[in-house]
């Protein structure tokens, strides 16, 4: 059972945090999750009467079959694999194995589809670390930040639109609407500016897209920033561009590369700058659970296993 703001967990290395994380993330998504993982089935149940079921199989068709009379998802299943059958399933086909995966989203008492679900739901999930790419355009962190300053850019053209609009409606433009609409992004700046004070550096607010300057000197590009500080505004940047709604931010061991300041105030920071983002993160920093946030940590090892899925003849 999660909490509605933020929900770390704890535990030793090993003890399935990120493997909890990447299956909530799936079930996000939703994707099918990956062998590796050894997942049988995943039910989550999201605010909004949503439920999104997750079940693998690997059983004979006519048992399954059997199986499909008193469960709907097991039916769903069979009736896909019977219709790619050119024949009718006889005796040949009885002892015919099916491993498959099936991932069912129902809101209330409606099947809805994964395209329906996903404007229902805004999750992100960082999990980003300073390693070399595939390609030959940085590192993971470079290549991640450049997307996200691609839709800060968006972001902040967004703003000026909202601005023009008051002005072409109204003829002119309250300063209350200005804060109303940069306050957001002006809290953003803040936060960041405050964060980089020790180096000198600071959001060049002139630009309209994420630079820096130190003093007069302008940076032409954010690789020249330390992992630490993309790390930084990887997180920042992906809260801020939530637009204040209701999200679901996972992020996994998002301390590495942090300074001790930054960890500690980090938790602060994503829920000032969204109130409304549900945080579940993975950690092994004692630096990100300092200043009251200890009531938020769950050890892994103290969750309840669920019995695995059996089969009624077999119970």
């Amino acid at each position: 059972n999660l909490r509605e703001d933020v929900n770390i967990l704890a535990g030793d290395n090993g003890s399935y945090k990120t493997t909890l994380l990447n299956i909530i993330a799936a079930m996000c998504e939703p994707v099918k999750i990956g062998d590796d993982l050894n997942v049988g089935s995943v039910v989550v149940e999201m605010t909004g009467d949503v439920v999104v079921t997750y079940r693998r199989f690997h059983d004979s068709l006519l048992r399954l079959m059997t199986e499909s009379e008193d469960d709907e998802l097991v039916k769903e299943l069979v009736t896909k694999v019977s219709s790619d059958l050119v024949a009718d399933v006889d005796n040949a086909l009885a002892d015919l194995a099916l491993n498959a995966s099936v991932i069912a989203i129902r809101k209330g008492d409606a099947e809805i589809s994964a395209t329906a679900y996903r404007k229902l739901r805004n999750y992100n999930l960082i999990a980003t670390f300073d390693v070399p790419s595939k390609s030959d355009k940085g590192s993971a962190l470079d290549q991640q930040l450049e997307a996200l300053e691609v839709e800060y850019a968006y972001y902040l053209s967004d703003l000026s639109k909202q601005l023009s609009g008051i002005i072409m409606s109204t003829g002119r433009a309250d300063r209350s609407d200005m804060e109303r609409i940069y306050s957001q992004n002006e809290r953003f700046i803040s936060v960041v500016n405050n964060a980089f004070k020790s180096t000198g550096k600071v959001v060049d607010t002139r630009q309209g897209r994420l630079r820096f300057k130190i003093g007069s000197e302008v940076l032409e590009s954010n690789e020249r920033l330390s992992s630490g500080e993309k790390q930084f505004l990887i997180i920042m940047l992906t809260v801020l561009l939530q637009r204040g709604e209701e999200s679901v931010l996972i992020m996994d061991n998002p301390g590495v590369s942090l300074h001790l300041d930054w960890q500690r105030t980090l938790l602060k920071n994503v829920m000032d700058l969204n109130p409304r983002c549900q945080i579940v993160l993975a950690s092994h920093s004692p630096g990100l659970i300092m200043d009251g946030w200890e009531q938020y940590v769950t050890n892994i090892a103290s969750l309840k296993p669920v019995q695995p899925l059996v089969p009624a003849e077999q119970k």
